[in-house]
């Protein structure tokens, strides 16, 4: 029963990646100059700098799944989808047959500290139109998302062996203050407006910004604030000092109703992009002694600095919402293995009435959860007008230990290939600082699709995770009118 349960929980994380995620960042297309509106959520004011007129995003689909807890041995994934039975082993399964017949073998690599994200980011329609000065942008895009940061091996390993392991029995364990869990399902509508502020002969500043109304479908966290524990054995759980806060809001009747959210909010973007120009051609009117010289201003730019904060904002639920804290609960639940809750409401039930008498506890029907804020430096080197080098840091921002949705930490080195008519790139990608990955991107015209995960999307590297993009377009390559400006 409990490898059925991990194979299918682990298809369905496959699954749900497949039809969807914000991926991680869709490095191979991000510093593309004719991303068009693709780019605005990193950076509102890199639409001045634009190479399209105008964009119109016929629909993009971007989807992601890391963590560095678990991994299978290297396998091309995608046939396995068409099967209808995926066969999933572990790495501590006593018959050897079973392994060896399986689809996927699951192996226990535990990090000291880890992360698990699921990012979807569906882009609907969304229009952007830029004359080189001033440029705008509407959007939508259905997202969602799930992440947990800084669990501990201890806690992973016995939510995965089923409180059955016995080299953690009898142990006190503990989750640290601000470690946090979190999923949220939203529709975003956004607009977003960018424009030349300051112009020199050497350089260009621009800057962006864009508000986003947040229209939230579903919702839930769990905020750990200290908590001590122990497994004595398998049908036990005793919390030795447990503090937390966790709040969900759901409708379980028809999970994604339009008509019917569950909360709503605001979120913020705000950019920068500085731009060292190329030479500009020199032209003069007249006799050059006598006459003031008129620059006109190369389309291309030597480098361009970028500095943005994104996703600033977040949104409350008060629909269907349920939100409980528990201080300095003390208590041994017994047989909490044999349980059987079969609803959301059956699990709070639970919880409360075997933890409201042992400590403080506190309930509302409202809670406020903080979207995936983060900050991102992004450097665009530009070596022959075809030949880009691209260098962009995302920070996620932890706002004290209130509830939110984190963003992964990642780095990307992505040298590219780029014309109007056809573009590669291949990003280097190293998350959280540690982990790398290879990607690669392919835009012809109008049509990209690209993979942050090339190796294990293949097959070549051991799958720690997947990452699929691609999206369609209507967009405009005519050059605008080069603007001339007088010194």
């Amino acid at each position: 029963m409990k490898q059925r349960l991990q194979g299918i929980l682990f298809l369905v994380g496959l699954v749900f990646l497949s039809l969807h995620t914000h991926a991680q960042q869709m490095w191979g297309m991000m510093g593309s100059n004719y991303a068009g509106v693709s780019n605005i959520d990193l950076n509102p004011s890199s639409m001045v700098l634009s190479k399209l007129g105008w964009d119109l995003n016929l629909m993009s689909v971007d989807a992601n799944v890391y963590n560095n807890s678990f991994y299978t041995d290297p396998t091309f994934v995608f046939p396995l989808f068409f099967k209808n039975d995926l066969k999933v082993a572990t790495s501590n399964t006593g018959n050897q047959s079973k392994i060896q017949s399986a689809d996927l073998v699951i192996h226990e690599n535990i990090q000291k500290s880890t992360y698990f994200t699921v990012n979807t980011n569906i882009k609907g329609p969304s229009f952007m139109y830029s004359n080189g000065i001033s440029a705008f942008a509407i959007t939508t895009a259905f997202r969602s998302g799930v992440s947990t940061f800084g669990l501990p091996e201890t806690t992973v390993k016995m939510a995965y062996e089923n409180l059955n392991y016995s080299p953690l029995n009898n142990q006190v364990l503990r989750i640290d203050k601000g470690t946090t869990a979190a999923a949220m399902g939203w529709l975003e509508i956004g607009g977003s407006y960018a424009h030349k502020l300051i112009e020199s002969s050497r350089f260009l500043i621009n800057g962006g910004a864009s508000v986003k109304l947040l229209i939230g479908y579903a919702g839930g966290y769990a905020v750990s604030q200290g908590i001590d524990y122990m497994v004595p054995y398998r049908a036990n759980f005793t919390a030795i000092d447990l503090s937390l806060d966790y709040g969900h809001a759901v409708n379980q009747s028809n999970p994604i109703s339009l008509f019917n959210p569950m909360g709503t909010g605001v979120s913020g973007d705000i950019g920068f992009t500085i731009i060292r120009k190329k030479k500009g051609r020199y032209n003069y009117i007249g006799c050059p002694m006598l006459t003031r010289k008129t620059i006109t201003v190369s389309r291309n730019y030597k480098w361009k600095l970028g500095f943005s904060l994104i996703d600033l904002g977040g949104i409350s639920y008060q629909t269907k919402a349920s939100a409980y804290s528990y201080k300095n609960v003390s208590y041994s639940w017994d047989s909490i293995t044999h349980l059987n809750p079969k609803t959301i409401a059956q699990v709070d039930k639970l919880i409360y009435d075997n933890f409201s008498p042992y400590g403080d506890t506190s309930v509302k029907n409202s809670f406020f959860m903080w979207s995936p804020t983060a900050i991102s430096v992004q450097f665009d080197y530009n070596y022959n007008d075809k030949i880009f080098v691209n260098a962009s840091i995302v920070q996620r921002l932890v706002i004290n230990t209130q509830a939110r949705l984190a963003r992964m930490n990642s780095f990307a080195l992505t040298p590219r290939y780029e014309t109007a008519g056809f573009e590669i790139a291949m990003p280097i990608i190293i998350n959280e600082y540690l982990y790398p990955n290879l990607g690669l991107m392919v835009r012809y015209k109008s049509f990209f699709i690209g993979t942050d995960q090339l190796g294990a999307t293949l097959g070549i590297t051991s799958l720690t995770g997947l990452d699929v993009y691609l999206g369609v377009k209507i967009n405009s390559f005519a050059k605008r009118k080069e603007p001339k400006i007088r010194y």
